[in-house]
């Protein structure tokens, strides 16, 4: 009976580290939606005093935070800007992700192994 107790306690763990690490990768394909599509305004010029392009640019700021700086713009016309530092952060929020998508993959599986592994003791 202790057995199956702790057994169970180890499957909820499974299962917490699980959905904090699809929350994190909710957070990064997030980041990646607002970067990209924030990058596509600026490099196409779009008005900046329309309230959908403001809220896009307000959430990406907040994104590209870490990677403020690393490159210059490029002004491209008058209205419209290359933003090498958001394509840098579209990039490296896509390789995060990728890794968290693996390990969401590798928890699942010992998830999966774990409740065999149960319904086996339990027969």
């Amino acid at each position: 009976m202790a057995e199956n107790k702790v057994s169970d306690s180890k499957l909820l763990f499974i299962k917490v580290a699980r959905a904090l690490t699809y929350f994190v990768y909710a957070f990064m394909l997030t980041a990646v939606i607002f970067l990209s599509i924030g990058f596509v305004l600026l490099l196409f010029g779009a008005n900046p005093n329309v309230g959908f392009t403001q809220f896009i640019y307000k959430v990406a700021a907040e994104f590209l935070q870490p990677f403020r700086g690393i490159f210059p713009p490029r002004q491209l016309s008058e209205t419209s800007y290359f933003s090498t530092s958001a394509l840098f952060a579209i990039i490296m929020y896509t390789f995060v992700a990728l890794g968290i998508n693996t390990l969401i993959s590798y928890i699942t599986a010992k998830m999966l192994k774990h409740e065999d592994d149960l319904e086996k003791l339990q027969k």
